[in-house]
Order: structure tokens, then sequence, then C-alpha cells
């Protein structure tokens, strides 16, 4: 969207709003936690996302309230004017996965406290066998050889449901060659401080089996979360709910588009993990796909003129924008059914367009060239066109 200021729109403004002063490459936690020199390269500072000299801007602040289909108010209490709104804030895994601290130094002595633990500890347990327990118990069995990695899991089987049981059983088979323990249809009680992801200190945990389980370190790779009260303004404005809400994550609904699911507010756009679509989308490189879809939306709407026009018939009547006609946009849909799974630096199962690649060995080399090097931070660095601002 930022290019577009460069090919006829010289008065479009991208403002990027964060509450930390970094981005954390999450998807390479697993790394993160036992190599530190990754960890220090896994945090790309916002403030270098523009280049030099750009009119765009990144504010340092967490939404507070989307006060209405214009205005947005942050926690410092400043309030931004949008023509359009792109709600990226994602879900939340507690931390270290998803950083608690703010700033760099924050999030990496948070890692590193962990990492501490897990070199005096010598039992380890990691809790969920989803794609990110599966890796972090893989490369913590790597990097500790001798220590004792439990990894246990709710369900009958290893990753997401949606992925075929060879990939699983690969998993299984591999996480087996680096020693880890893999305990399944076993659901661990965990600790009352278990808000934060890891418990580093000598603990004991029960499981529904009712074994009971002595560990030192204890690494939570479940609890997602979904942070959406910043929407309940626009849900009083429309007079209906923006949200699920059935006990489980509070996840905006939008429509295929990926705006929001009100004709009130047809310039607000919900992408990635805080939105409704299914939980097979909750991936990384899916969130990015559909903000490439929001984005190519927005850049269909500002070339046809639609905020001048959303504008002009609000200001008369906020309801009115329900009246304002809507060009065609781009629907997105979850073509690319495919997962890499790395289990250590040399080790990975993988499945890609139903074809699933477990136990084989052709697997370990596909995983390990495209994403076990240094999960894909490459590709995000790119972005950030003057990362080496501090």
């Amino acid at each position: 969207l930022a290019d577009l200021s460069k090919k006829g729109y010289s008065g479009l403004k991208v403002t990027l709003i964060d509450k930390n002063t970094h981005y954390f490459h999450a998807v390479g936690f697993p790394k993160a936690l036992v190599d530190a020199k990754y960890a220090e390269k896994a945090f790309l500072p916002f403030a270098g996302f523009f280049e030099p000299g750009s009119k765009h801007a990144f504010v340092n602040a967490k939404l507070d309230q989307i006060v209405d289909a214009h205005t947005i108010q942050l926690d410092n209490g400043q309030t931004i004017h949008y023509d359009y709104l792109v709600i990226a804030t994602g879900g939340q895994a507690p931390g270290p996965i998803n950083v608690v601290g703010s700033t760099k130094e924050a999030g990496l002595a948070e890692i590193a406290e962990l990492r501490a633990g897990l070199d005096s500890a010598n039992t380890i347990m990691i809790v969920g066998g989803g794609a990110v327990g599966v890796e972090v118990a893989g490369y913590v069995a790597a990097s500790y050889p001798a220590k004792k990695v439990i990894l246990a899991h709710s369900g009958p089987r290893l990753l997401p449901g949606n992925f075929r049981e060879g990939v699983s059983n690969g998993a299984v088979q591999k996480l087996g060659q680096l020693g880890v323990e893999v305990v399944l249809n076993e659901r661990i009680e965990l600790p009352s401080d278990s808000a934060y992801a890891s418990h580093v200190g000598s603990t004991e945990v029960y499981g529904s089996s009712g074994a009971n389980y002595q560990i030192d370190v204890l690494i939570k790779a479940v609890g997602f979360q979904v942070h959406s009260d910043f929407v309940e303004p626009l849900e009083t404005l429309c007079g209906q709910k923006l949200r699920i809400d059935d006990g489980g994550p509070r996840f905006i609904r939008v429509l295929p588009t990926l705006q929001i699911n009100s004709s009130m507010f047809p310039n607000v756009f919900v992408a990635g993990d805080a939105n409704d679509m299914p939980m097979s989308t909750k991936y990384g490189f899916k969130a990015e796909m559909q903000g490439n879809t929001a984005a190519g939306n927005i850049k269909r709407m500002v070339e046809c003129g639609f905020d001048q026009e959303l504008a002009h018939a609000t200001s008369v009547d906020p309801v009115a924008a329900s009246d304002v006609q809507v060009p065609v946009l781009s629907k997105w849909s979850d073509l690319v059914d495919a997962i890499m799974v790395p289990i250590g630096p040399d080790l990975g199962v993988a499945q890609a367009l139903k074809v699933s690649l477990g136990c084989l060995g052709l697997s370990n080399y596909l995983v390990s060239l495209v994403k076990s090097r240094d999960f894909m931070l490459w590709m995000r660095k790119g972005y950030f066109k003057n990362r080496h601002v501090k």
C-alpha cells in the first residue's frame, strides 16, 4: 500500500501501529530458544519498516478502540483518522513464544531466561502437540541430547487434524530419533501461573491418565488467544455482534473479502489470526496471503475513489455507509493446504497438495532447505527497508 504513494497517489499515507518497538519473528521461536545469535536477528525494528524520509509512519502504541468508521483511539490517548483500516493484531500465544516484553531487550531477556533454565534442567516437558510444540520439542532435544524431553499432547495424534496421518506418524518417529518421549491422549494439569508459557524450576505436574511427571522446565505450546475488545464500539454503532462468542477465542467475523462483517464498515478489514476464518488458516504464511488480499482490495477501492464517497455519505449519516457502492473485490480462499515442520535442524515432516512426506527422508531435505535454516526470516527482512536502524 505504501508503494501506491509513488504511483499517482501522492497524498496517501500509511500508518503502522504496534505495541512493540520490534517485530519478533515468532515462527522462528524454536530456533531462537536454543540459538542466541539467531534470537538477536529475529527482532526487526518497526521504526525501520519504511524507507528513510518517507511520509509513512510507525506509531509505538496499542490499539485501544475503533471509535467509528474513520477513527481509532490508542492507549497513549492519541486519536488517528483513517480512510481504510486493516486489523492485523493476530493471535497471541503466551510468552515467550510470543514475547511479552514490548522492546527487543525485554524479549531477548525472556528467551534467555528460559534458555538458561534449559541449560540447568534434567527433564523438560512441552505441552501441546501442534506444529509449535513439535518444533520446540525437536530443537530442544537436538540441542540438549543428554536431557530428557517429553512432549505431551491431549489428542490421539500430533499436528492439526486437517493434515494426513502420515505426517503425524512421521513426526512421532523423528522425534523418537532425537530421544523425545511422546505421550498422546494425555491432558496435563497446568500450574496456576500458566498464563505465561514457561515455568522454570522443579515442579510436579499431573496428567489425565493419572501419571505424574517430575520436571524442571515446562513449556506450554497451547493457549491461543485473540484480543478483540477494541471492536466493541463498532458493535454498539451497528447493533450487531461482530465477534464470535462461543466461549473460545473472540475472533472477528469477516466476509470472504476480509472486510468486517457489517455493511456500515466496508473500509475495515481483518487479516490473519484475528479473523474468524477456520483454524486451519492460522499459519504465518496464510496470514501474509490474507494481508495481500486485503491490500489488493484496498488498492481497488482507492483507485475508484471509494473512500471519498464513503466520507461524504457518512458525514451526513453514519448508517449511509451501506448505501455506497463497493467495487468488486477479491475473495480470499484457502487453496494451499501445506505444512512444513522442522524437527531439529536436520529432520522434518511436510505435506503439500495432499501429498504427505512424513517418514520419508526426502522431507528432511525439503524442510531443511526451505524452513529449518532460518525459519524464513530472510523473507521478513525484505519488508524492513531500513532494518539496521536502532
